[in-house]
């Protein structure tokens, strides 16, 4: 699945092509991404409302940032985990989508916030939205920001999780 057209969420494709072309890769409604996986030898299949994907691993429609930008979401024994790209149409809105469409609520969201020189009030703002929403564990990386991290340090320690690249997290 790939959440939207910028070169940092589609860039690892090219390799996935070569080891396994003709593979289905989900993505929000885009010519250009769509083309591009194409010209790969990939499938695109276009998403324009929330569908499973797998046993309790949905894609879930995609929102307008810009850019369209699609999100994918498991449901798991605490809730649902709601992994976003760089949430272009705002972290609280790819949240409440996703809870709405699949009707379960929300325990962790992970990933981009796209918040890097956002003011006080700015986070302020997204994170207690999240919390109102009921998630329990927040891990804002990629696009997030530093600012935030900090914040979500100093007034959401038990809820606030680092990571990066290779990040593993264990739900039970």
């Amino acid at each position: 699945m790939i959440s939207h057209v910028h070169g940092d969420h589609r860039g690892g494709l090219e390799l996935i092509a070569s080891v396994k072309p003709d593979l289905r890769v989900y993505i929000p409604p885009d010519t250009t991404l769509a083309k591009y996986v194409k010209n790969l030898s990939l499938k695109p299949i276009i998403v324009n409302n929330t569908i499973e994907v797998a046993r309790g691993v949905y894609v879930v429609k995609p929102l307008y940032g810009p850019p369209v930008e699609a999100t994918v979401a498991v449901n798991t024994g605490q809730g649902l985990v709601v992994l976003v790209g760089c949430s272009h149409p705002g972290v609280v809105n790819i949240v409440k989508q996703a809870t709405v469409d699949l009707g379960a609520k929300p325990y962790m969201v992970i990933g981009g916030f796209h918040m890097s020189g956002a003011t006080l009030g700015e986070i302020e703002e997204v994170i207690s939205g999240l919390i109102e929403l009921g998630v329990k564990r927040v891990y804002p990386i990629h696009c997030s920001g530093e600012e935030v991290r900090e914040y979500l340090a100093e007034y959401y320690g038990k809820a606030y999780g680092d990571g990066g690249v290779g990040l593993e997290i264990t739900i039970k």
